[in-house]
């Protein structure tokens, strides 16, 4: 009955009507009691809305909406929803029980003015959806009751209800059970305050992630298949005879092999092979289950938490050389300019040759004799390989993709976690090469099912907002780039990137903040940054859920040509519930990276208190300015901290004053004055006379795999 209202009040022709007019209009007199009770639960759900004459209405018509609260004040709030360009501000008063980064229904307070966005102000009707399912702290103990102490603007403590097993001290994960009274129970001990690790793993528990797994998981690891001999027999061995596997020196999850040759016609012959997860996690299995839970592997400086358990992702599933392992094949018959003219892709198996690190082929490619002696016979096949790379790469710049290449800080640690340097990720052409192949073999399966209109996962990346971008234009302009015009498109940002001068490399960042978010999707919106009409991914099954899903319904649609269009139905709508929910982990998972990697530096930075770098400027506000050093360690300069009196300009993101100027990309000398663990925050203040500089925030780089 529900549907069959929601339906009637979407209608394009509909208008407010009482009850009775519903009745009458859709002929149910004889279930009267029927659509009453629906009425009542679509009205509580904020699903419909009823006016002061008593007629349904849809709820933006009453000025409902729904959105996410953001409170970062203990005494206000704002809601940002995706059908309003600007937030809502939300006092106290109208929080109604939501908690920050809830998703709520709020009404509009105060009709809404075009004048430079007044009386945007908001009240919380309903939480819709609770953010906070778990805290994570230190047990503490007071009165008798125990609680968990948070760091947080919206909620002080959460009262423990089940602490018999546990001491004061001990660091602990709880699970909410009421939100009035806040109060929860402890689901898992994660160790003790000082423990080596500890800080992670904390961290990483506040976004449910852990490298721990449920017991009937592991027990269900006992019944894979160790050996898996006869299936491989059974596949179809790939094209190509040499086949290696290119990653960082210290990956254990090697879930993509490559090949390559040269073909008569002139044309390459690519051959990307993916780690056959598939045949091992079984659509619905305790280790699927929490897989797709899971929805991503982290990676938390020296440790990582993993979507699949060790024994998959190291052992059974890891492509490790000389041990025949199952894959899933797509070769690519590729010509100069780049266009894929052929492929094909099956299930397989295959023994790797070499197991190759990103440091190895760009030592071969740098003309390293002793790299380029131990790997002879492999050299042509690395250097055909780069040639490809180039070919690749020459055909998304012309179709407009997008190659921000941002500085990327890496924290090195010692073995008790200490992190004792701050270094910048390189990608060479390595890393490169490794990049454009697996972007091939992405777009190609996605075409190939895409074609077919068959119920699918795509990765897309929609259109920078206008608005956004509009404000990054202007800003740009205002710096002297003349390359936008008023209607940004790829072609503008890409030639904007490559003319970006050195000193002004900060602006990457703000161009990417300016752009949307790539996100997991049942439609093909295609992909903006990468140029391409459409996108997946698939490379990556072993630490990415989605990739694990394309290879089933690869297996599903032409391995086992199981097409049946009675189920597409369902089908995309249990992939639109999985794009959604993995977007969301992956996001979750972004964040725990990015919290992690701060604490870690401005623990680091603790061993520098008083100490003098040189550094640029990358973010300017009104209450003052973010400095960043050249390993990437960022630090914040209090207003406070500059003498004299500045006055913001917002259209040029400036501090004004006596000094001069604070723009984006001044160059400045700061001192550590403040780097805080805890908080994750470090404090500079400008030092003016710069002759005494005891360090200039420069470190040796490390190589890492990049992602796609």
């Amino acid at each position: 009955m529900k549907e069959k209202l929601l339906e009637f009040f979407h209608a394009k022709n509909y208008w407010p009507r009482s009850f009775e007019e519903i009745i009458f209009e859709l002929r149910l007199e004889d279930q009267r009691h029927e659509v009453k009770k629906a009425l009542k639960e679509l009205t509580a759900s904020y699903e419909i809305a009823v006016n002061k004459k008593g007629k349904y209405i849809l709820p933006e018509d009453a000025g409902i909406h729904v959105g996410a609260i953001s409170i970062k004040n203990s005494e206000y709030g704002f809601i940002g929803s995706a059908y309003f360009d600007r937030d809502f501000y939300v006092s106290k008063a109208d929080f109604g029980g939501a908690l920050d980064k809830d998703v709520v229904v709020f009404q509009i307070k105060h009709k809404l003015s075009p004048i430079r966005g007044m009386n945007r102000e908001a009240k919380v009707l309903a939480v819709k959806s609770r953010n906070m399912k778990f805290v994570v702290g230190e047990l503490e103990k007071k009165k008798n009751v125990f609680y968990i102490r948070l760091d947080r603007q919206d909620v002080d403590n959460v009262k423990i209800i089940n602490p018999d097993d546990y001491q004061v001290g001990d660091i602990v994960k709880a699970e909410i059970v009421s939100y009035k009274p806040l109060e929860a129970s402890i689901v898992e001990r994660i160790g003790i305050k000082n423990d080596i690790g500890v800080d992670i793993l904390t961290i990483a528990a506040e976004f449910d992630f852990s490298d721990r797994f449920p017991e009937e998981v592991v027990k269900e690891l006992d019944g894979l298949p160790k050996d898996a001999s006869a299936e491989a027999a059974r596949r179809r061995r790939p094209s190509l005879e040499t086949i290696i596997t290119i990653d960082g020196a210290d990956a254990k999850d090697l879930d993509d092999a490559v090949g390559i040759k040269k073909l008569a016609n002139g044309n390459y012959l690519l051959g990307v092979y993916i780690a056959d997860v598939s045949y091992y996690v079984r659509e619905g299995s305790a280790i699927d289950l929490e897989a797709r839970r899971r929805g991503t592997s982290v990676y938390l400086v020296n440790r990582v938490m993993p979507m699949l358990p060790p024994l998959l992702s190291n052992n059974l599933c890891s492509l490790n050389p000389q041990t025949d392992k199952l894959v899933i094949a797509c070769e690519m018959e590729i010509t100069g300019e780049g266009e894929v003219v052929n492929s094909d892709i099956f299930p397989s198996a295959l023994t790797t040759k070499y197991r190759m690190t990103y440091d190895a082929v760009n030592e071969i490619i740098a003309g390293n004799p002793e790299q380029r002696e131990k790997y002879r016979d492999l050299c042509d096949d690395i250097f055909l390989m780069l040639e490809l790379k180039n070919v690749l790469n020459a055909m998304r710049e012309r179709r407009g993709a997008l190659d921000f290449d941002v500085d990327e800080g890496k924290v090195i640690v010692d073995n008790s976690g200490r992190p004792r340097d701050v270094v910048l990720v390189e990608r060479g052409e390595g890393e490169r090469i490794i990049e454009e192949f697996m972007l091939a073999a992405n777009e190609t399966v996605a075409s190939t099912v895409y074609y077919l209109e068959l119920p699918f996962i795509y990765r897309i990346h929609d259109e920078p907002d206008y608005g956004k971008m509009e404000a990054f234009r202007s800003l740009v302009n205002n710096l002297g780039y003349r390359s936008f015009k008023r209607r940004v498109n790829a072609k503008q940002l890409q030639q904007f990137l490559s003319t970006l001068r050195d000193e002004d490399s900060y602006l990457k960042v703000l161009l990417l903040r300016a752009m949307a978010k790539a996100v997991y999707s049942e439609k093909n919106n295609g992909h903006f940054g990468l140029g391409s009409r459409c996108y997946t991914h698939f490379t990556a099954p072993i630490r990415r859920y989605p990739d694990l899903l394309v290879h089933r319904l690869l297996r599903k649609y032409l391995f086992d040509q199981d097409i049946n269009r009675d189920e597409w139905a369902r089908l995309t709508e249990e992939i639109s519930g999985i794009a959604e929910y993995a977007s969301k982990r992956e996001r979750e998972a972004m964040e725990c990276e990015y919290r992690v990697n701060d604490m870690k530096k401005a623990e680091y930075m603790a061993n520098f208190l008083g100490e003098r770098f040189e550094g640029i400027v990358s973010s300017v506000t009104r209450f003052g300015l973010f400095v960043m050093l050249p390993n990437t360690v960022e630090g914040f300069v209090h207003i406070s901290n500059i003498k004299g009196y500045y006055q913001y300009d917002g259209n040029t993101m400036r501090l004004i004053g006596p000094g001069g100027n604070y723009h984006l990309g001044r160059k400045v000398t700061v001192e550590v004055v403040k780097a805080d663990k805890k908080s994750r925050e470090i404090d500079f203040k400008i030092v003016y006379n710069s002759n005494r500089v005891k360090g200039n925030g420069k470190r040796r780089r490390s190589k890492q795999k990049g992602r796609s």
